[in-house]
C-alpha cells in the first residue's frame, strides 16, 4: 500500500439480490464455487492447514483459485481475513505475505433482500505490473469479474441453484 494506507487502485460495485443475507452469504463464503460465475477465476481448491484439513473459509484458510484470461492461466493462492458471518467476508491475494490485493464483501440487508459489494484494493503491485498500463489492464479485467461474479452470485441465489 501507499505510505498513508490508500490504495493504489480501487473497484467497487453493488448489486441487489432478492434474497436473505444467509442464502448470500453461502455463495460468498463458497469459494470454490467462484468459476460458476466469475469471467476470470475457473475454479480453486481449499490448501491444508497444520492439522492436515482442507480449510473451510476461516480467517487463516488459505484458498488456491485457478484463473484464465485468454491463453494465460495462473494459479492464486489468497488468505482469509476476514469474516463476519452475514455480514463480511474478505481475502488478500498473495496471503498476508504477498499482499498484493485485497477482495471484500459486504453484506447489507435490505427489506426481503440483500445489497452484496464486491470490492478490490490494489494494495501492493504484483511482479508482472510494471507501469501503470499494466495496473490499469488489470483494474479492467477485475472490474468486468466483479461484474459478472456479482451477477452470477444475484442469478444463483434468486434461482435457488
Amino acid at each position: 500500500m501507499s505510505d498513508d494506507n490508500t490504495p493504489l487502485m480501487e473497484i467497487s460495485e453493488s448489486i441487489r439480490i432478492e434474497a436473505p443475507p444467509a442464502k448470500v452469504w453461502a455463495l460468498v463464503t463458497a469459494m470454490d464455487r467462484y468459476g460458476e460465475w466469475s469471467s476470470e477465476n475457473t475454479g480453486g481448491y481449499w490448501r491444508k492447514g497444520a492439522d492436515g484439513e482442507p480449510g473451510t473459509g476461516q480467517v487463516g484458510d488459505m484458498f488456491v483459485g485457478v484463473n484464465r484470461r485468454g491463453d494465460m492461466e495462473w494459479k492464486a493462492p489468497v488468505e482469509i481475513i476476514e469474516r463476519d458471518d452475514e455480514r463480511a467476508y474478505a481475502f488478500v491475494t498473495g496471503g498476508l505475505a504477498g499482499n498484493y490485493a485485497l477482495w471484500r464483501y459486504e453484506l447489507q440487508p435490505d427489506g426481503d433482500g440483500t445489497v452484496l459489494t464486491e470490492t478490490w484494493h490494489l494494495r501492493t503491485k504484483t511482479p508482472n505490473m510494471e507501469t501503470q498500463a499494466d495496473m490499469d489492464a488489470r483494474a479492467d479485467s477485475n472490474r468486468e469479474s466483479i461484474s459478472a461474479t456479482l451477477r452470477g452470485i444475484k442469478a444463483t441465489a434468486e434461482t435457488g441453484a
